[in-house]
């Protein structure tokens, strides 16, 4: 949402970052030899709380939507006014892990395929644009959350337990901002450990955080619902990660006008206190002007997919980001954060890396473009190409005997975050997995490489693994003869390094996006179910070619190895 900053006030940019060094509330240490650490967090208790009628309750007395037609803005970069400097002149790089052939056959399958929210979808009325399109899998339903509606489905058969309810339908009654604005950035997650949904959004134009904790494993029952101020400004581009000690989010900060980008702004939420509907569950956040560089941005946390191994108590969630970073939009490396936070004194929480001070080499890559063609004359959609894609999946993997080639002999962790590069004369997706030691809070480089099997283009992908270290990957395919389309791969442990198998379908495009000032998506969701082996994917499509028309699918996959 908001107006983009542009290189004629690059210079107001930089006296507000200045102007942001001196008043800071984090303080900063360093050392020639260490990380950079932000120390001192803004602390809070939610401002409002309550626990919810059941849903479906609400959703029976649902009001009219009060957001109704949204035209879409340009997307919020943080470094719009650099990109627009390297657009003239963009410096590009032999992409040295591009996979521009397939070997292997495509073993995961589609079993259920069926409309998520969108044009075709009973009930829905509210065009809106980009989609968010989200999702995560409990314990017998799916949710799907899209901007500004969601869903609920049956695991089993994929039939849509609900019409789309409005996303402002969870608040109705609850006595804070949460219930009176509107609402964007929407996020839907299933607590693993707890089994337990967790419902984000961001209120407009407060900008405060409301967050929806289920209280038992059905997405149709009572929520406990908190609000929580956003102190700086607006949070855009949200995520969560679920973690043991803390719901983990990101934010890219804007003041209230959403013109000046002010710095990246990690927040951790008392989890514990929230399961239990504690009104005193707490907020620990650190705006990171990264040391009046603006350096950070646009992270991801991590996510717990091992419900049943989980990292040991009292490691950070680690934060990747900050990719737009390099010479021409040419970099060398991932950026990764780490968020520690102390219940018992959040006031000794800490937040290492700034300012790209922690960094895992990787195959220089050039970052996609802002803009890639669709068929039409000139029709274009946003690759979001500045940042890393959403979700940064976290697995443990145990030791012993009967487990996989993948395995390294120990317990190990996994880390997988993918996004859109230049390959060639198109678009591929480059993705990484990382992986530590039990304990350790600082991924290596196990295996990257780019997917571009031909010459159209590929966006918005994530990717997880299952518990036998299958990977898989969706995304949409585009091109200027190439309607977007909902595809995937997929690999095995014993497929080759860096590679990743044929392509899959999931839902041929049939037309192009008009208007919406380019905005596609802006991220899709590949989420694990809790059995560890079936894969839950969602993104957007256009049956025809229109204006804020779009359309999402949810499909299942599975590996046969996975039982």
């Amino acid at each position: 949402m908001g107006t983009p900053t542009t290189g004629r006030n690059r210079f107001a940019l930089l006296a507000l970052a200045l102007a942001l060094t001196a008043t800071l509330t984090c303080a900063v240490s360093s050392a020639q030899d260490k990380p950079l650490v932000l120390t001192e967090p803004i602390v809070h208790q939610a401002t409002h709380f309550d626990m919810s009628p059941p849903l479906s309750e609400l959703a029976n007395t649902q009001a009219d939507s009060v957001f109704g037609f949204h035209e879409a803005k340009p997307v919020l970069r943080p470094k719009l006014h650099k990109i627009s400097d390297d657009a003239e002149q963009p410096a590009l790089v032999q992409d040295a892990v591009a996979q521009t052939s397939i070997t292997d056959a495509l073993l995961p399958t589609v079993r259920i395929n069926v409309l998520g929210i969108g044009i075709g979808f009973h009930g829905y009325e509210i065009p809106d644009a980009p989609s968010d399109a989200n999702l995560s899998a409990g314990d017998t339903q799916v949710v799907q959350f899209v901007n500004v509606q969601y869903a609920v489905f049956d695991k089993n058969t994929g039939n849509a337990l609900t019409g789309p309810i409005n996303s402002s339908t969870l608040w109705q009654g609850f006595p804070g901002h949460c219930a009176t604005g509107l609402f964007a950035s929407v996020i839907a997650q299933w607590d693993k450990i707890a089994h337990r949904w967790v419902m984000s959004q961001v209120a407009y134009p407060s900008g405060d955080i409301c967050l929806a904790i289920s209280t038992t494993p059905d997405a149709l029952g009572t929520f406990y619902r908190y609000e929580f101020v956003n102190d700086p400004g607006y949070g855009d581009w949200p995520k969560i990660g679920v973690w043991q000690d803390a719901y983990y989010q990101s934010n890219n900060e804007y003041d209230h006008t959403l013109l000046n980008y002010i710095g990246a702004y990690p927040c951790a939420y008392e989890r514990a206190k929230m399961l239990q509907g504690n009104p005193a569950a707490q907020q620990v956040c650190f705006l990171d002007n990264a040391n009046g560089t603006l350096f950070d941005d646009s992270m991801v946390p991590s996510d717990i997919d091992s419900p049943n191994l989980l990292p040991p108590g009292g490691m950070p969630n680690v934060f990747v980001g900050s990719i737009d970073n390099g010479p021409g939009q040419v970099d060398s490396n991932i950026y990764y954060y780490k968020f520690h936070v102390d219940w018992t004194d959040p006031n000794k929480a800490t937040f290492t890396g700034v300012n790209g001070s922690l960094k895992i080499p990787v195959a220089p890559y050039t970052n996609a473009p802002s803009t890639v063609a669709e068929p039409g004359n000139g029709n274009i959609i946003d690759t979001l190409g500045d940042r890393l894609m959403y979700r940064f999946a976290y697995r443990v993997y145990p030791a012993g005997p009967g487990q996989n080639s993948h395995n390294m002999g120990n317990t190990y962790q996994q880390w997988l975050v993918s996004h859109a590069v230049v390959s060639g004369t198109t678009i591929g997706i480059r993705w990484y997995e990382f992986r530590g030691s039990t304990g350790s809070s600082d991924p290596k480089l196990y295996q990257q490489g780019t997917y571009q099997p031909d010459n159209s283009a590929r966006i918005m992908s994530s990717l997880a693994a299952d518990k036998k270290g299958n990977i898989a990957m969706g995304y949409n395919t585009t091109s200027s003869s190439l309607f977007p389309s909902v595809a995937y791969t997929g690999r095995t442990p014993n497929d080759p390094k860096g590679t990743m198998e044929a392509e899959g379908t999931i839902f041929a495009g049939t037309g192009s996006q008009l208007d919406t000032r380019n905005r596609w998506g802006d991220f899709s969701d590949m989420a694990i179910d809790n059995d560890g082996c079936t894969f839950w994917y969602t993104n957007q499509y256009y049956a025809i070619t229109a204006s804020f028309s779009w359309s999402t699918r949810i499909a299942s996959l599975r590996f046969p190895t996975c039982q």
